[in-house]
C-alpha cells in the first residue's frame, strides 16, 4: 500500500519547494537495534535536485535504542521504492568457545568479513571469508599436532607456508573435515581469482561450507575431550 510523503526539494539559487510523492513502504526494522518496529516519522524528507533518490528521516521507537536513521528510496515506475536504511549496525554472531580457543584470528577475520557483507561490500567480503577459512584450517592443524619444542616450531612454520589445499590434503585426518574444507577452499578461491570456476555458487554457499567445517572441527575437538575425560567405564 502506497504512502504519501511531503518532500522538500532544494533547487538552484537557494530556492526550496515542497511536493507530495508516493512511497511503497516504510522500514519495518530498525537498522541499528534490528528490532521489528513501526518507526516514528520525524517529518523530514528530502530529494536532492537532479537525483532520483529520496531520503526520509525516522526514529526508532524501541526504548532501548531510540536512534535516528534515514530510509533511502529509489524512483521507480510507480513512485519511490524502498531501497535501504543508514546507518546500519551489523549483527555479529559469536563463535563457540571451542573455535575461539583454536583460532581467535579466524573469529576476528570472519567477523570483519561478515560486517563487510552486511554493508554491501561483497567483493571485499568474499576474500575475507577465504582468509578466515585459511586461518581456521591451519590453526586447527597446528592445534592437533603431537610434536613439542623444536619439532612443533618447525611444523608450525611449514604449515604456515604451505598452500591451503595442500595443508588440507596432507595434514587433516578426518575425512569429513577434509572433504568439506576442500570444497570451501574451491569456493573461497573463486572469491580471490579473476575467473570463477563455480559460477552457480555464491557467498551463501561459501559460508555454508565454512559453517560445516566449523561444525565438524568442533565435534572432533569435543569428542576428543570426552574420551580423555572419560577413558574407561566405571566399575
Amino acid at each position: 500500500m502506497k504512502k504519501s510523503v511531503k518532500v522538500r526539494i532544494d533547487e538552484d539559487h537557494g530556492v526550496v519547494r515542497t511536493t507530495v510523492v508516493g512511497v511503497d513502504k516504510t522500514p519495518a526494522e530498525c537498522p541499528i537495534c534490528h528490532v521489528a518496529v513501526t518507526p516514528l516519522d520525524l517529518g523530514l524528507a528530502l530529494q536532492i535536485q537532479g537525483e532520483t533518490a529520496l531520503e526520509q528521516v525516522f526514529q526508532c521507537p524501541n526504548e532501548e535504542c531510540q536512534h535516528i536513521f534515514v530510509a533511502r528510496y529509489q524512483e521507480g515506475k510507480q513512485g519511490f521504492e524502498f531501497d535501504s536504511c543508514v546507518p546500519i549496525e551489523p549483527i555479529v554472531g559469536q563463535q563457540s568457545p571451542t573455535i575461539s580457543q583454536i583460532s581467535p584470528d579466524f573469529c576476528l577475520i570472519y567477523e570483519q568479513a561478515d560486517k563487510a557483507e552486511q554493508h554491501g561490500l561483497l567483493l571485499v567480503a568474499g576474500p575475507g571469508y577465504r582468509k578466515a577459512l585459511e586461518f581456521l584450517v591451519k590453526d586447527y592443524i597446528i592445534s592437533e599436532s603431537t610434536e613439542t619444542g623444536k619439532e612443533l616450531a618447525i611444523k608450525k612454520t611449514t604449515v604456515e607456508k604451505t598452500q591451503l589445499g595442500a595443508c588440507i590434503a596432507n595434514y587433516i585426518k578426518s575425512e569429513r573435515i577434509k572433504e568439506i574444507a576442500r570444497r570451501a577452499t574451491w569456493l573461497g578461491n573463486d572469491e580471490t581469482h579473476y575467473v570463477r570456476r563455480w559460477e552457480d555458487k555464491d557467498l551463501k554457499d561459501l559460508k555454508k561450507l565454512i559453517s560445516l567445517t566449523l561444525h565438524w572441527i568442533e565435534i572432533e575437538k569435543l569428542t576428543a575431550e570426552v574420551m580423555v575425560d572419560m577413558p574407561h567405564r566405571k566399575p
